[in-house]
Formats: structure tokens, sequence, C-alpha cells
């Protein structure tokens, strides 16, 4: 713990004093935060974006997908190095203090930012003097979200689960398993000893990250990861996409996903690193990336990471949160307009009544596309032959990641503009049912509408699109 020093209130009389000027860039909660705990977990960001060099690696040419991401990374290592160079001092300077003002610090460097730990008020009104800094707020939690937990068994399953069946997984591999392919995600972690899912564990060393614990082999202590995972390429029926290999970056511990580990995991993504995260391989990096978490509305926290995958070649794909049946209920960053949105359907092609409704506070027309999301059965984290069924869009997410791998192994070189063109034409619409609700200017029965996006995908027509 850092120690709080016997000076708060003079500390806090100078950020009163420094927030003449400033004021807007300091975050309320991040006083209130200090007022009540002595200390306050900080992200700070830079008034420089990432923009200029996502840019400039966009214009240029390489050999190789991996020189490609390893330009851009080291790019962004050195940009988010010039422009918090008076932040880095003045955190070199204090960590050497016999009391320090904070307990660690962190460089992000995909969004050029700092993550500083148990900052403490006198720091706070340091940081506030240095014109470098565009915004300085408390780090967010987010809840896991929301999902129903209706069934344990360790029966193996003895056929192909629904979705499965519903999205034409079957008929489609007799093109492609998604051989070739690394997928990813974003999640509680993995058990990866399970009968489905170790097979297909890439396990090379740069497969698997946790910035929670630092962890040397993929575990989950929630079930949340595993049962995700199992739906892109489990083993035995569960998995859309058996044939691919995945890695996985625990952000998200039991219960709630901080953000500077949303955030860690997003560099992992970009360039996978040993489970220490001392040394990268941006040759490994995956090509798609299954996110089943999200929270707020509108929020652009996560933008400057979801560009970095954009221009690293990186498929993103995000739940549409859980806070159906309203209008607008979408939930960042699943609405983001540079994201394949996801709701969730039914067995009988309804909508599932807690699938989160488009269109985004911004407009964008929400979820992208549809998958099945209601009581779908997966491999589950409490053994290596346990399963469970869980609704939830975090159960919808993972079919769609499954199709855009069978996409992907039967066509590798595909822009993620191609990708959704694929995904949004290789839909089913006429056996969706009707939710009576008009989100936006489109009724449900007009495609694409912000209900089920542009239809409920089938895996046969994404490959023929």
């Amino acid at each position: 713990m850092v120690s709080t020093r016997f000076v708060p209130v003079l500390a806090l009389a100078a950020v009163a004093a420094a927030s003449v000027d400033a004021a807007p860039r300091v975050h309320p909660s991040v006083h209130r935060t200090l007022r009540q705990q002595g200390t306050v977990n900080l992200i700070v960001t830079m008034k420089e974006s990432t923009d200029s060099v996502l840019n400039a690696v966009k214009e240029a040419e390489f050999a190789t997908r991996g020189q490609r991401i390893a330009s851009l990374v080291e790019s962004l290592e050195s940009h988010t190095k010039t422009s918090q160079a008076t932040v880095d001092e003045l955190l070199s300077k204090e960590s050497g203090s016999t009391q320090p003002l904070f307990s660690s610090v962190e460089t992000l460097w995909i969004s050029n930012q700092k993550y500083i730990k148990e900052a403490s008020a006198e720091l706070l009104g340091k940081l506030i003097a240095l014109p470098e800094i565009q915004e300085i707020r408390e780090e967010m939690v987010l809840p896991l979200p929301k999902i129903t937990v209706e069934g344990n068994s360790t029966i193996r399953p003895l056929a192909n689960e629904w979705g499965i069946t519903k999205i034409n997984a079957p008929t489609a591999w007799s093109t492609t398993t998604g051989s070739g392919v690394i997928v990813s995600h974003i999640d509680t972690g993995v058990r990866y000893t399970h009968t489905a899912l170790s097979s297909s564990y890439r396990n090379d060393g740069y497969s698997w990250y946790d910035p929670y614990t630092k962890t040397t082999t993929p575990t989950d202590n929630n079930g949340h990861g595993t049962h995700t995972m199992g739906t892109i390429v489990g083993s035995g029926g569960i998995g859309v996409a058996y044939g691919a290999k995945w890695i996985s970056c625990r952000g998200c511990s039991t219960s709630s996903c901080t953000e500077s580990a949303l955030l860690s995991c997003a560099q992992f993504i970009t360039c996978p690193t040993n489970p220490a995260g001392t040394v990268k391989d941006c040759s490994k990096a995956p090509d798609l990336v299954s996110n089943s978490w999200g929270g707020g509305q509108g929020d652009t926290w996560y933008q400057s990471s979801v560009n970095a995958w954009q221009t690293a070649g990186i498929i993103p794909i995000f739940a549409n949160g859980n806070e159906g049946p309203a209008c607008t209920t979408v939930s960042s960053p699943g609405d983001y307009s540079n994201v394949i949105g996801v709701g969730a359907t039914t067995s009988t092609d309804g909508l599932a009544s807690f699938s989160s409704k488009g269109p985004s506070v911004k407009g964008v027309l929400k979820p992208d596309v549809s998958a099945p999301g209601a009581s779908v059965r997966s491999a589950w984290y409490t053994g290596d032959s346990a399963y469970s069924t869980i609704s939830g869009t975090s159960m919808a997410t993972p079919h769609v990641a499954g199709v855009v791998a069978l996409l992907l192994s039967k066509k590798p070189s595909l822009t993620y503009s191609q990708v959704v063109s694929a995904l949004t034409k290789g839909v089913d619409t006429t056996t969706l049912t009707s939710t009576g609700y008009t989100c936006g200017s489109t009724k449900d029965g007009t495609y694409p509408n912000n209900q089920y996006g542009y239809g409920r995908i089938n895996a046969v027509k994404v490959l023929s699109a």
C-alpha cells in the first residue's frame, strides 16, 4: 500500500488551486475517492492521440503481417515515450522517495495513457500541473455481463449443440473447420486442460497473459471465459471452428473487469508476449478477438485499442449487451462503428428478451448481426469434462467469432470490411420473429434493423458471400 503521508489537506488545497485552469481535465470521482480512501487508481490520458501513428502505419508497405504489427507497436511505444516524458520524469523522481506517492505504474502504449495505482492527492496535484496531460480520471471497473446459468453437467455432448446446428456450421465444415486461423478472446480466462479445448490451445509460450496475477498457464475462476472459448473452437459439437487454434488474455477477474487489465489485454492481443509480459513476438498476433464484455454507452475509452487492432488486421467482435428489451441499450465498445456487434437469438429464432437493442446513442445501427445466445451449452471451468448451459449476448458473440474463423480459414486475405460484408450478407431473416419494437426509424420486419441487425448468421451463406 502507498503511504498517504500527513499532507492530504495541503495536497487537496494544491489540487483545488491548480484546478482553476484544469478542472475539466480531472473527473469528479477522483476527488471523491481521494477523500474517502486516501488514494485512487488513475488513468492519465495524454493530449497527443495515437491517430498519427496509426495513419502512418496504414500508409506504409510491409513484407509480412508480423512486420506490420511490429512496426505499429514500435511506433506506438516511441510515440508514448516521447509524449509521456515529463510524466515519466515526475514518476521516476517520486518513486525514489521513502514515502512514495503511488504504488505502481504501467505505460499503456496502445492508448497513450498511464495507469497509476494508488495515487495520492499530492501526486494528483503535481500531475495537474503538466500541460501534456489531457485528462485524469479514476480507473473504471466494469462488472461482468449479466448471464443466467441454467444447468451444469459432466455428460459429453452426444450431438452438435443447437446453436451450432442453427447457424449451419456442420454443413460449413465440409469446406473448412477453421484450420490455419488463430482466434483470441479477452475474458475471465480458460480452463485449458478441458477435453474440448486442450488440443486447440496454441501453447507456444505466447498464447496466454494474465495482467492480474501473471499465471503461467491459462486458468479460469469464473467459467465465463471457458464457456465462450468452447463455443468458438471447442470439440465434440460445442464449437463453431474446432479446427482453429486459440490464445487468450484474462481481462476480467471473478466478478469484474478493470480498465487497466482490459487495456493490457488489448496490447497483448495486438502483440502477444510471454506470460511474464517481458518478451514480445508480434508475428504471433491472432486473426480475430472475441469480447463478451462491455458497459456504459457512447463511451470511447476503448476506441484507441480497437483502432490499433484494425491497423494490425485483427477483427474485433463484441457483445451487444444484456440490457434489453428496450431500444438504445447497446453497450460500449459493442456500439462502436468499427466493431462487429452481436445480438442474441433463441432456438426458435426469436430475439432473446435480454439482448440489447440499437441504435447507439450516436445513432449507429446495432447489432450488426445476431447469433444463438439463449440456453447455450459449452465447456465449464469446474472440471475437464464439465459443461454448463448459459444465456447472454456473451454466448452469441463466440458463435460469430467462430464463423469469422471459418471465413478466414477459407479466405485468409480478407480485410475487416470484407469480413463485415460477408457476415451481413450471410444471414437468415425469413425465420426471425417480430419483437414488436421499432428502434430508431426501422421496423424489425425490415433488415437491417436495431434488433437483429442484418439477421441471424448462417455459416454456409457467409462462406459463399
